[in-house]
C-alpha cells in the first residue's frame, strides 16, 4: 500500500543520507540483511519491537516511522 511505500522510501533515504549500510542495521537489530532489504523495498515493515531501536540508530524520532 502507499503507506508502506512511503515508509520504505523514507528508510532508504535515511540510510543513504547518513551513509549507513543495510547490513549494519541488520546486525544492530539482530535481523537478517534480507529483512532490512524487504523493509527498504516496501515488501514488509519493521515490527514495533524494532522501530524504537531503528529510530535510535538513525537518530530520528520513532514517530518518524509511525506517523507518516
Amino acid at each position: 500500500n502507499n503507506l508502506t511505500f512511503l515508509k520504505s522510501m523514507l528508510l532508504k533515504e535515511l540510510l543513504k543520507t547518513k551513509g549507513i549500510k543495510q547490513v549494519w542495521i541488520a546486525n544492530k537489530l539482530g535481523v537478517s540483511e534480507v529483512t532490512v532489504s524487504k523493509w527498504c523495498a516496501g515488501k514488509s515493515v519493521p515490527k514495533k519491537s524494532h522501530l524504537e531501536k531503528l529510530s535510535q540508530l538513525l537518530d530520528v524520532p520513532v514517530k518518524t516511522f509511525v506517523n507518516i
